[in-house]
């Protein structure tokens, strides 16, 4: 890190350098049978329209699961991290649907 004569700190980053990726994505559920899925939404994006379809959608197929609305969680646009897993823990649940967008 290096100062300038007005005493801002720059930090850079070298663009050509890379990230070992162990795991693409978390491990996906085998089947949505007796699972528990929460909503997880940033209250943008017509939720209120396209949360109440999905669900729809997947209790007719698949009728023993629960789905946790995503007004009974936190809006994840700027959430910590801790307060977020504490509420999918405190769900119960085992998946998440998040990032649909009307």
């Amino acid at each position: 890190m290096e100062e300038d004569k007005t005493g801002v700190f720059l930090e850079l980053y070298d663009p050509t350098g890379t990230i070992d990726i162990a795991e693409v994505y978390a491990p996906r559920l085998d089947d949505l049978k007796g699972k528990t899925i929460c909503e997880l939404s940033n209250l943008m994006w017509e939720d209120f329209r396209t949360f109440p379809f999905i669900r729809k959608v997947l209790q007719d197929r698949f009728p023993n699961m629960k789905i946790i609305p995503y007004t009974e969680m936190p809006d994840i646009y700027g959430v910590e991290t801790e307060v977020l897993a504490g509420a999918l823990e405190e769900k119960g649940c085992d998946g998440a649907i998040v990032g649909n967008a009307a």
